[in-house]
Formats: C-alpha cells, structure tokens, sequence
C-alpha cells in the first residue's frame, strides 16, 4: 500500500502523446499514463489479445502436426490426431493424458509373452476380439474395411498401395509423441490463463503519470531571511502548510504503511533514571528517488538517522506564567504555562543556530510543550502529560503539571549515489538531477531536519494529542495522550515530508511570489518534470507490453499465413488419412467425420462443402427405412440397435 493523497488534474499529463520512465529501483519503465477508465478498457482488449495468441498459437502447432507427423497405416497416431483437431488446449491435455495411458498399456501388454502377437498362431489377428491397450483386433479390421470401402467409392488405389508399403511406426514412439502433445497441450492451457493473468498485471503497472512543467512552482523564498521580511520564513511556512495538513491525513490513514519505512526503537530508561520521567527514541530512515518519483540517477537515496531523549536541565526559570528553557547553554525560550483555552496544545521547535550558520552534518534540535497548566479529564504520569489534582470544587478534575521537559534531538543526514556519500547533494559526482532540484530546492528543504520544518508548518496539529481535545475549551485526555506518540508521529511525517519534496511543488499556490522554478528564460525546462505524481484517476501503463502484444499476435499471423501458403503451395502436407483428395485439416473435423460415417451407411446421402468445415447434406432420397422410422418411432431404437451391430461386425 502507498501513502498519497490524489493530484490536481491539471497539475500531470496523460496520453500516449507523453512517455516516460517510471521510476523502479532497478532503473526505470518505459510507460504510458492513461485516465483509469481508458486504461481499464486497454487492459481488457489486449487480455482479449493474449487469447487470441494462444488460440493463433495452437492452430499454428495443428498446422505443423497435421503436415508433418507421420501416421500412414497407424491407427493410433490417427485417433490421436483426431482427438488433437477436435479439441481446445484443455480438452486436448485430457485427451492426451488418456492415450499415454492406452499407449503405455500396450507397449506392457505386446511385452508380455501370452500376448505377443508373434506368439500368436497365423490367422489369429483377424478373429481375435480382445482388447489390447484399448485397441482391438476387431477394431483394427474395422479400420481396414472403412478404409477399403472409402478407397473404392474414391479411386483411391494408389494411395493404398502406398500405405500397405508403408510400415508401422513402433508404439514406444507413439508414447513418446504423446507425451510430446501432452506438454504441448498442458503448456498452451496453463500458458492462456497465466499470462493472462501475469501479462495483464505487468501491464496496468501503478497509477502515477508524469508533472505538467508548467504546474511546477516553487518561492523563491529562503529559510535564512528574517521574519520582518514579508517574503521570509513565515510565509513559506504558510505556503507549506496545506502540505503538511495531507500528510497528517495520509499518516493517520496509513500509519502502518509508513511503519515499515522507519525504523523506530524505543529506548528503555537506564538504572540511574526515573522511568517514568525518562523517555528516549532512536530513528532512521531512507528516501529513494523512486520514494521523491525522479525519473532520473537510480540508486540516489538520502539516509537519516536520528535520537530524540527527554532533557529536564534546560528548564532554567519558571514562573506563574510561563517556563523558561536554556537550549545547549545558549538560546532561551520561553513557553507559557497556561495557553489560552482556544487553543489545542502546541509544540515549539528549534533548530541549534550555530549547526545552522555552520551547516554541521550532525544538527541538534530541541522541542518543547505548551501543556502545562491545561486541564484533563484524566490523569497521567507521562513527562509531557503529568497532571495533578485540581481542587477548588471544579468540575475538571485534573491539571497538567508545570515545568515539563523538553526533548533534546540531534540528526544526521546523508545523501548516497553510485557509491559516494555526500552531506550536499550537489557533490556527488555523475548526478543527472536537474540543476532546480540539486542547487535549489534540496539543499533548501534538507538545510535542516524535516521534522522541525513539518512541525512548524503544521502547526496547531503537530502533536497527536491535539485530536483528543474539542473546541471550544480544549481540554486534554491526559490518559490518552503520550510524548513517545506525538515524537512517532512526527518522525513519520518527515519521512512522508522527505518523499513529498519534490511533488508538493505542484501543490504551492504562489501568491504573487516570484517562482525560481522558471529561471531566467522565463519558463520552466522540460529537464525540471522528468518526476512523476499519484493519483488514483490515473492507470499506468507499461510501454513495452503496450507494443509488444500487437506484435507477437501480428508476427504468429505472418508466420502461420506464410507457412500455410508454403505448404500449399509446395504440397507438403501428407496425405488425408481417409486417403481422398481432402486433407487432415478438414478431413479430421468432426463435421467431415460425421459427414463420412452418414454416407456409408446411408449412400443415398448427398453432401457438398467438402473442403469447409461444415459440409451441407443437400439432397438426400429418403428410402424405405427411413419412411418406416418416420411412421414409427418404435423402429428409430431398432435402427439404431442394428447400427451399432453392424459396425461392431464390420
């Protein structure tokens, strides 16, 4: 599951007018990106493309078998053709499966002595009826007098001749051809349903598409100006804060999503600590290009590790008011004790100037509460959230305490490419990143930890504490609320902050500030886009299936129309097993079939379309048995009954 909330429309493109590679670990996919319904509708017409491949596939299989396997005079091979013509891939796998048998049986039976026919006295294979595999003797003359009726009615004598010259192949080789169809048949079944399956999910790959340049925009606003600058820090932070407030969404949605991307370890409180004062939390975790959508550099990521402990030796003065903490000996903030009831609790964050001014790699950064003196409807000992009983008969039965500790942190932050690590991004050698995203907006955003600049921005729902309280009083559930809670939530959303750097350009609203994004041509380069944006209105296609699967299906049309013709042209196919002018293509169809068995016992049949795959009965003179059926319905079992007897003797 990914954690996004969905782009503007206007703000990504779509069409096939627009490739691009999307992002994987490994490098990236040429692709498309299509609205969903349309994608949708593509996925369907190629699933029904991947059928056609198989069925044009297997008829191309059955064009090879047909001409080219060898079968005069081999009843077995033939039966098996027939089963192969008749049958789709699946049908055609059970078939097989059951002459394998057959045949494996008969190869165990001609090896027995009782059963070989050179034991067997002369004449006795023409009035034996036993079964042997499945095949009988009776069977066998069957076949031959069919034949030999067939090859009158015909003119067929030379081709019979060529057959009785033609020897038997043995039957161990039947077994092997059969097992041969039987993987054929197996592979084309399994084959149609898997890549079905599979192709069509390699296909519709994701739901990104790639940035309308023109939807870029970023300040051309610096951390470093003051706050007296109407164009500094504060509104920045007023620009960033609808990003911040979707992130708080997408965490609260998917906070088990953004868990397995961070590592959080919570520290246990040593012997010479209070446990229940004491708190501490270590984290770390990675951003990948692919995690920022950069189509370009695979392997950039950025590495951040971090610490965060309850501190109590800044506190330093306190007062009815307000508490005054001492960051590392040097800067003094003060925070008030009692907020204003209007407010939901709310957090301070401070970043050590002299890290900043000197750009150290490890930054410190401290955090304090505005929670003392709030009341709670319950009680808690949590170093944020410790409260006290209120007393004077009030109905809120609990105070949070005075001086609450603030939290010491320190992070690192790293970024790796092809081996190297480097603290600014812009030197690491071989770097492909466009020049806005490399020497503008990362050593902007990165120039400080992501959870300070989150926090600021946003605001009053920084901590999760703040979702337990209820306008208009906001009176906290001291219960319910924790410093280890409020820290993880916002150690998760400087993860999702880090991955968003790069797309929430697209969200900023300008304001009337001059966007750096544009330079000095005036426009934004196509360079700057090559990222790519979610949306769950967007369905993301693969560019090579997109291409490829026409292409198969045209190449096996090609192959099969220019076999065929070859084949034609050249008279390579053998001989119909019937021995007529037909050949096994048509010949073996259970239509000819039957058309064949209807003529024999009916000669008075008249049939065209011999060469179709339905043959038309176009006149037929009814005889005398017929007209007696028709009279009584009585006599259709005895004709049948009397059939069935007569092939059985023939």
């Amino acid at each position: 599951m990914d954690i996004f909330t969905n782009s503007l429309p206007g703000t990504y493109v779509t069409g096939i007018k627009n490739p691009f590679m999307m992002p994987i670990d490994k490098g990236g996919i040429p692709a498309i990106a299509m609205k969903k319904r349309d994608a949708n509708y593509i996925v369907s017409a190629y699933t029904i493309m991947v059928i056609f491949i198989f069925a044009v596939g297997w008829n191309l299989s059955l064009l090879l078998v047909l001409s080219f396997w060898p079968m005069k005079k081999n009843r077995n091979r033939q039966i098996a053709l027939v089963a192969l013509r008749n049958s789709e891939p699946v049908g055609a796998s059970w078939m097989m499966m059951g002459f394998c048998k057959n045949m494996a049986l008969l190869i165990k039976d001609t090896k027995s002595p009782s059963k070989d026919p050179a034991n067997a006295a002369p004449g006795a294979e023409n009035t034996g009826s036993t079964a042997t595999g499945g095949v009988t003797h009776a069977g066998l003359e069957n076949d031959r007098n069919l034949d030999a009726i067939h090859h009158q009615n015909n003119g067929e004598k030379r081709d019979n001749e060529s057959r009785a010259g033609t020897p038997t192949p043995h039957r161990g080789s039947n077994l092997c051809w059969g097992i041969v169809f039987l993987c054929l048949t197996v592979a084309m079944s399994v084959g149609k349903v898997a890549a079905g399956v599979l192709i069509t999910g390699g296909f519709l790959m994701g739901n990104v598409a790639p940035a309308q340049k023109d939807a870029i925009f970023y300040p051309d606003v610096s951390y470093d100006r003051e706050d007296n600058n109407p164009t500094g820090r504060t509104s920045l932070t007023s620009l960033k804060a609808p990003a911040a407030l979707r992130i708080i969404g997408a965490i609260e949605a998917s906070d088990v999503a953004v868990r397995t991307r961070v590592d959080l370890d919570r520290i246990p409180a040593p012997n010479s600590e209070d446990p229940t004062k004491y708190r501490m939390v270590n984290y770390a975790y990675n951003v990948t290009r692919v995690d920022m959508g950069l189509q370009s550099d695979p392997g950039l990521a950025l590495r951040v590790t971090g610490s965060c402990r309850t501190e109590y030796g800044w506190l330093v003065n306190h007062t009815d008011t307000e508490d005054v903490y001492k960051l590392w000996g040097e800067d003094e903030i003060r925070v008030q004790r009692q907020a204003a009831l209007y407010l939901p609790p709310m957090a301070t964050f401070r970043v050590r100037n002299k890290d900043v001014k000197e750009r150290n790699v490890n930054m410190s950064y401290a955090i304090m509460v505005n929670t003392a003196g709030r009341y709670s409807y319950t009680s808690s000992q949590d170093p944020w959230y410790a409260t006290k009983n209120t007393g004077n008969n009030t109905q809120i039965a609990y105070t949070v305490l005075e001086e609450r500790p603030a939290l010491s942190c320190w992070e690192t932050s790293f970024w790796h490419f092809g081996g190297h690590v480097e603290s600014n991004i812009r030197n690491l050698p071989g770097l492909k990143l466009h020049e806005l995203w490399k020497d503008t907006v990362f050593p902007q955003e990165f120039s400080a930890p992501r959870l300070t600049g989150f926090g600021v921005e946003a605001g009053s729902s920084a901590l999760r504490s703040a979702s337990y309280t209820v306008a208009p009083s906001y009176i906290l559930d001291a219960g319910l609320s924790n410093i280890v809670e409020d820290l993880e939530r916002l150690i998760l959303a400087s993860w999702v902050s880090s991955r968003n750097v790069v797309r929430d350009t697209t969200s900023y609203k300008s304001g009337g500030t001059p966007n750096v994004a544009r330079g000095k041509k005036g426009s934004v380069e196509d360079g700057a886009a090559q990222f790519v944006l979610q949306s769950a209105d967007v369905g993301t296609l693969s560019l090579r299936i997109l291409i490829a699967i026409p292409a198969i299906l045209l190449f096996l049309l090609v192959v099969k129309m220019t076999l065929d013709c070859i084949i034609e042209a050249k008279d390579l196919r053998q001989p119909s097993v019937f021995g007529d002018e037909e050949r096994n293509a048509t010949a073996l169809l259970a239509t000819q079939i039957f058309r064949l068995w209807d003529e024999q016992h009916d000669p008075r049949a008249k049939w065209n379309s011999y060469g179709s795959g339905i043959p038309v009965q176009s006149f037929c003179t009814p005889s005398e048995e017929t007209i007696k059926t028709s009279v009584n319905p009585k006599s259709i079992t005895q004709r049948t009954t009397t059939g069935v007897s007569n092939g059985d003797k023939r």
